[in-house]
């Protein structure tokens, strides 16, 4: 299964090269006003190693612009933003959405379904309403 997954990701690579250097799946506002975009190169490499996030962008978007709780990732530089759903292609999981921040923006790393929030540095939680 997995070599059938590297072939088809190998193909779209081959096809389309020159254009995956820049192409940009989507871009979103966060939930602290930075402009945070995919790549397509990025997509691939998620649904390489996650194949459970394949088809989930529209929830990848909704933790960027609302997520629970936001922990400082493996360096500084780097965001990880937490969102729990009950239903999900894993069962009832946190998605985390990795984000290397530059300034005023930053690019999606990698995404995943977990079952906690990585202990570390809370950087922001959303408040109780």
């Amino acid at each position: 299964m997995w070599a059938l997954r590297l072939h088809k990701i190998q193909e779209e690579l081959n096809k389309s090269a020159v254009k995956l250097v820049d192409a940009q799946m989507f871009e979103v506002r966060a939930y602290d006003r930075r402009r945070i975009r995919l790549t397509e190169v990025q997509w691939l490499h998620m649904v390489f190693f996650h194949p459970e996030v394949e088809g989930e962008q529209v929830k990848i978007k909704e933790v960027l612009e609302n997520p629970e709780v936001v922990v400082e990732g493996a360096t500084r530089d780097t965001r990880i933003c937490y969102k729990f759903y009950k239903s999900t292609p894993v069962a009832s999981k946190y998605l985390a959405v990795v984000v290397k921040v530059l300034n005023k923006e930053g690019f999606i790393i990698t995404g995943y379904f977990t079952e906690r929030v990585r202990r570390g540095k809370v950087l922001w939680r959303k408040t109780k309403s």
